[in-house]
């Protein structure tokens, strides 16, 4: 995963958005040329747009709230926009208006773009989504995962801020008669029929053990060397945190350990441990290290524990992305793929891992849920509601993204070693 800089490194201004049809349109043929190039998406497949074309003109706020799989979701949801006849608005981590910073600032927010800052207290990104929702004009596109974890077959827990957003916008306008639609939506990538992406793959996996200056001499099949790398990976971190490397699978290592980071942390920062999802846990925690952080007068020697304590909680949320199983569950190229993107962007420092081969996207919208329908007598929000309808957008987007159907199996090569040390022969076709 990508560690963003954090508050004290880089100050989160907020920029609202300037939606300007001139530069929606002049950027549409760059975002297709990054898109082809950068992210190698050669191909957008839409299945349900007309989800979304049934909601146009009706004055009515639409929020579009797809899984976050891959580095090139916002280009895609930017080229969709375009097929929908409507520019989108996107609520997106202020970090990304720091690269080129002058451009970007003067750039993004006339696309729609406007940042926020998911663990400060400043609520003008939240208004700035209430307001593209209360006025109708433009769908709100928001990530609810938060963070883009490669895992095109899971969706990770949904923070409850898209649902939250939604049923303040549906109170506001429900009394002008209107309502807040939640589009749930999937995006998934498929390397293209024609291309083989192992080669590429292999190079990568060379790559990999070569950063820990292994070579494999016993013909290993890439999936026996991928779980390989993991558990050379994981016992590093095992030494750092336990001392030694742990008995166990490796499903069962990753959560000994992502668990004894966040429980001795609990214990010391908040005096109590909870038991909602590591990305909730992690997030309260961070708040409470930056918190303190910002405390003026404090020590050096603090200053350099609160900065320890962040950076185990980032090693706690990159442990919380890998499944351990995910590729044994069902192994695909694509599944392959994503686990070694992660290890490229953990291991060898690549913070924008370039795709190993041209890809399709495929965005599926599911049936807009009436947020009004959340609402209790009266328009007023019940206590619970928002976790409600996360819940139901957590199953929804789940149940689009299994109806895309899994990716490309992985050949029989690629599952088994050649006790020869030489690759096992393709069969005949």
């Amino acid at each position: 995963m990508h560690r963003l800089p954090l508050p004290d490194e880089l100050p989160y201004q907020f920029q609202p958005p300037r939606l300007s049809p001139f530069w929606v349109r002049a950027s549409r043929l760059y975002v297709s040329y990054l898109l082809r190039r950068t992210q190698v998406v050669r191909e957008i497949d839409d299945v349900g747009l007309e989800q979304l074309k049934a909601l146009k003109g009706k004055g009515d706020g639409v929020l579009i709230t797809p899984n976050h799989p891959d580095l090139a979701d916002p280009a895609v949801m930017f080229m969709i926009s375009r097929r929908a006849g409507v520019p989108f608005c996107y609520m997106a981590a202020y970090q990304i208006f720091t690269g080129n910073a002058g451009l970007r600032k003067f750039i993004l927010p006339r696309l729609g773009v406007f940042p926020v800052d998911r663990e400060g207290a400043d609520r003008s990104a939240f208004q700035a989504g209430l307001d593209v929702l209360t006025q109708g004009k433009n769908p709100l596109v928001v990530f609810p995962e938060g963070e883009i974890y490669f895992l095109g077959d899971r969706l990770t827990p949904l923070r409850e801020g898209a649902a939250a957003l939604a049923l303040a916008a549906a109170r506001k306008v429900a009394e002008r008669g209107r309502t807040v639609w939640i589009i749930p939506t999937a995006i998934r990538y498929r390397f293209l029929e024609d291309h083989d992406p192992l080669p590429e793959l292999h190079r990568l996996m060379d790559t990999l053990e070569a950063r820990f200056t292994w070579w494999d001499p016993c013909g290993r099949s890439i999936i026996e060397r991928l779980y390989r790398y993991a558990e050379g990976m994981l016992a590093l971190k095992e030494l750092e945190y336990l001392d030694a490397p742990q008995p166990g699978t490796l499903k069962d290592r990753i959560a000994r350990l992502k668990f004894h980071i966040l429980e001795e942390m609990e214990d010391r920062r908040l005096g109590r441990r909870s038991d909602e999802p590591v990305p909730f846990r992690v997030k309260a925690l961070r708040r409470a290290c930056l918190k303190a952080l910002a405390v003026p007068g404090i020590s050096r020697e603090e200053r350099r524990t609160l900065l320890r304590d962040l950076n185990s909680l980032f090693v706690a949320i990159q442990l919380f992305s890998y499944p351990g199983d995910y590729v044994r569950e069902n192994p695909t190229l694509e599944r392959l793929a994503e686990i070694m993107t992660k290890f490229e962007q953990d291991a060898l420092g690549v913070t924008y891992p370039a795709p190993r081969g041209p890809r399709r996207a495929v965005v599926k919208m599911g049936e807009p849920i009436d947020v009004r329908s959340y609402l209790g007598p009266g328009g007023r929000r019940s206590r619970d509601a928002a976790e409600l309808l996360t819940e139901k957008l957590e199953l929804q987007i789940q149940g689009l993204m299994d109806t895309l159907g899994p990716g490309r199996p992985l050949p029989e090569s690629a599952l088994v070693s050649s006790p020869s040390g030489m690759p096992v022969p393709q069969p005949a076709s």
